[in-house]
């Protein structure tokens, strides 16, 4: 390669990592250690609650955590490490707000965190939903900051959270977001800019299930309603994989719940220009869904938002978390509605009948990769709607 084309990739490279670097954490957010530069997030697995978060150098310290309205009754120690810290508190109420603070060996202390435990039996409660915040990481915080002021319980991203797993992608994603992983139990599933890292499965502590790791693919319950994320990474997963989550699935679905909830990154359906769905995995997953009764399947990937229906289950696809807005072409057979150029996430009621969905927009922006004017908006939902159980609700 010429010697000037390799200096001006240089000056490119350094830019990138240079916008990247420079996105610090959110202002406005005080007391946050200096020693602390990922996190913390929490992520419920099993009975516990892991509270986990990245250290600039190694260094012990104690998390002080307990319900809400008693205040940090409790405290868990924990020990130098490189790697991130995934700390777990044990022996906790059901259905419960909890806060906690990291106390490290320098004296140094977090602001106070928050997360809620799962219920026994089912209690009607609130989740979040967005994905694709690769890229302007910016954009990511604009849509991050109005979620972490919902009152819901957790956030489920359906993928491609960096752009790639890169150290400098990983600490603007957790710089632009950190209000909201402060704020609620996070769980994610894997995109296709994640690559099937390592650093993706050492920084999530997930419920867990198979795969990778045992935690390429998941699931959980919330009371009586069952969650379910998937990888729809075919190019990671191959045909060995992808059978083996498969018949995960089928059996996983099969187990009675009041509703059924669905994550994975790549849409079955989709009138995007540039993707427009995915035929083989809605040959073989589709079929599954509609026999085991799942209500909603929630993807990324698209740039955009859809709502689709075909054969009773509801496909929303919400990648509005800040990724560059890609166009939409034309709605395709069962479509309901669709939004394009507009920051947004997901905000799901769910009460003993019935799921209220509604798409709440936080911003519009350019097409693609431009970085025009920035247009927030009001916050009003561009759709609702309301999906009915469709088996008997289970007696408690």
């Amino acid at each position: 390669m010429d010697k000037k084309w390799i200096f001006f990739a240089v000056l490119i490279l350094i830019g990138v990592l240079t916008a990247v670097k420079s996105l610090q954490w959110p202002p406005g957010v005080e007391g946050f250690p200096a020693a602390i530069v990922r996190g913390p997030w929490t992520s419920a697995v099993g009975d516990a609650v892991s509270v986990s978060f990245q250290l600039e150098s190694p260094m012990g310290g104690e998390v002080l955590y307990g319900p809400e309205d008693e205040g940090l009754v409790e405290r868990v120690t924990f020990s130098a490490a490189d790697e991130p810290l995934h700390v777990k508190l044990a022996e906790l109420k059901p259905n419960t707000r909890y806060v906690y603070r990291i106390a490290l060996a320098d004296g140094s202390l977090t602001p106070q965190g928050h997360f809620a435990t799962p219920p026994e039996e089912f209690v009607p409660f609130t989740f979040l939903v967005y994905g694709d915040t690769r890229t302007f990481y910016d954009r990511h915080r604009l849509v991050a900051d109005c979620m972490a002021e919902e009152d819901a319980d957790f956030v489920v991203h359906t993928g491609d959270l960096i752009e790639s797993p890169m150290r400098a992608e990983w600490d603007a994603f957790f710089a632009s977001g950190r209000r909201l992983f402060l704020s609620k139990l996070f769980f994610p599933v894997l995109g296709n800019h994640e690559r099937n890292s390592l650093s993706y499965y050492r920084l999530f502590e997930l419920p867990g299930a198979g795969g990778k790791q045992g935690e390429q693919w998941w699931s959980f319950r919330w009371g009586d309603v069952l969650f379910v994320g998937l990888d729809s990474n075919t190019q990671f997963l191959r045909f060995t994989g992808l059978r083996e989550e498969t018949d995960w699935l089928n059996e996983v679905l099969s187990q009675d719940a009041r509703f059924k909830f669905i994550f994975l990154h790549h849409p079955l359906y989709s009138s995007d220009v540039y993707y427009g769905g995915n035929e083989g995995l809605a040959k073989l997953w589709h079929p599954i869904f509609v026999e085991r009764k799942v209500d909603i399947v929630f993807c990324g990937h698209v740039h955009a938002y859809e709502h689709i229906v075909r054969d009773g289950v509801h496909y929303v696809s919400t990648g509005g978390g800040g990724a560059p807005a890609y166009p939409l072409g034309e709605p395709v057979e069962g479509t309901l509605f669709s939004a394009q150029l507009v920051l947004h996430y997901m905000r799901v009621r769910v009460d003993e009948e019935s799921v209220a969905v509604e798409m709440v927009p936080v911003a519009r922006v350019p097409l693609g990769e431009e970085r025009g004017e920035i247009v927030p908006l009001a916050g009003e939902p561009l759709e609702r709607f309301t999906v009915e159980a469709q088996a008997p609700v289970p007696q408690q």
